[in-house]
């Protein structure tokens, strides 16, 4: 059972690496998150295929703050699009700017993207389209491919884009910590290490939302004693209920 022990070692090596190395870069996003929140501007967040999963993991979720807005792009979650299209879609820098161009997004607003390569077009279009919007954009991506060029038609990636906020999950290239059977590459961390970034950067944000004097916008489980409640005071705003209820 080798196998278990070193990827829970390292994925808690990563996830120790992230905490220690990345404070700072964390600091200045929920920073960032915060003021705009208090200011009444909206954040967004956005990923592709199983980056996508980590926009869906803070979204509605307990213990998450209820500000989130996930940008669904057509053909990007893997949940519901086949496989293939999924990363046809990812490619497509057109499909990434209109995801943008159709978005209610305004200056000011801020925009968290996702996406561990960092290079494929989509993102890239995502947060350059963002950017011309005003909005400030924080990029969660890993480092291990700021050298690659991938398909954009100007950047070659999140890491060459002027202006973004840059968070490195410090996901080894490939996405893979281990050799299962001392030869197949096995045992991704993106998603390991992408939720603990992105609920890192909700309690942080909340943590200064607190010091600015705004009541945490938390939900709590409706399992839970009280949640019903908490979350029933949150929906009777209406930003909330614009992004949580049926129109």
């Amino acid at each position: 059972m080798a196998f278990l022990k070193d990827y829970r070692d390292n994925a808690s090596g990563l996830l120790a690496t992230i905490a220690e190395a990345e404070e700072a870069a964390l600091d200045q996003a929920a920073d960032i998150i915060a003021k705009a929140y208090a200011a009444g501007q909206t954040i967004y967040v956005f990923g592709c295929t199983h980056s996508a999963i980590l926009a869906e993991d803070v979204f509605y979720r307990a213990g998450a703050p209820c500000f989130w807005r996930p940008l669904w792009g057509p053909g990007m979650s893997i949940a519901q699009t086949p496989g293939f299209l999924t990363s046809a879609a990812e490619h497509n820098e057109m499909l990434g700017n209109d995801i943008i161009n159709c978005s209610q997004m305004k200056s000011g607003d801020v925009l968290v993207v996702l996406s561990t390569s960092g290079k494929n077009a989509a993102p890239v279009a995502v947060a350059d389209s963002a950017l011309k919007r005003g909005a400030n954009v924080i990029a969660i991506s890993s480092s291990s491919y700021k050298d690659q060029k991938g398909d954009h038609s100007v950047f070659a990636n999140l890491w060459q884009m002027p202006g973004l906020v840059m968070i490195d999950n410090h996901v080894p290239c490939g996405d893979a910590s281990l050799l299962a059977g001392g030869s197949v590459p096995m045992g991704p961390l993106s998603t390991i290490a992408g939720s603990f970034i992105m609920h890192a950067l909700s309690a942080l944000s909340v943590e200064k939302l607190m010091v600015l004097g705004v009541e945490p916008p938390v939900f709590l489980s409706s399992n839970a004693p009280g949640g019903k409640e908490r979350n029933a005071e949150l929906l009777k705003l209406q930003s909330v209920r614009n992004a949580f209820l049926l129109p």
